[in-house]
């Protein structure tokens, strides 16, 4: 019984691709902070912080871009004191390449 445990635990893991960061959450953070700096987000590193909600690293399939399996970080973005064209706040998500921190996509205004 333990041996056929061992092998389907093997079997799972091999099947299961490993979600390689090479930015910690700081560093993510830090490109996500620059990537939203300025309005409506907020002018200092600071204010943008204060915006972001959420944190998530995880496979692109699970986020608002879809798709992959590739690692990035998810950041849940939501300024309550700025209109989005709905005029409600902005409150969507940023996502960014785990490995570079490049911007993946977007749901979030002002971002081209």
């Amino acid at each position: 019984m333990r041996t056929l445990f061992h092998a389907l635990a093997a079997a799972l893991l091999l099947a299961t691709p490993a979600l390689a960061a090479d930015l910690t959450e700081k560093q993510a953070l830090a490109k996500a902070i620059d990537i939203l700096k300025g309005d409506p987000y907020g002018d200092t590193a600071a204010q943008v912080a204060a915006n972001i909600t959420e944190k998530k690293l995880g496979p692109r399939s699970a986020t608002v871009c879809g798709g992959g399996a590739s690692p990035v970080w998810a950041f849940h973005v939501v300024v309550r004191n700025a209109k989005d064209h709905d005029g409600g706040p902005i409150d969507g998500w940023l996502v960014i390449d785990a490995r570079s921190g490049r911007l993946v996509c977007a749901n979030l205004p002002f971002l081209d």
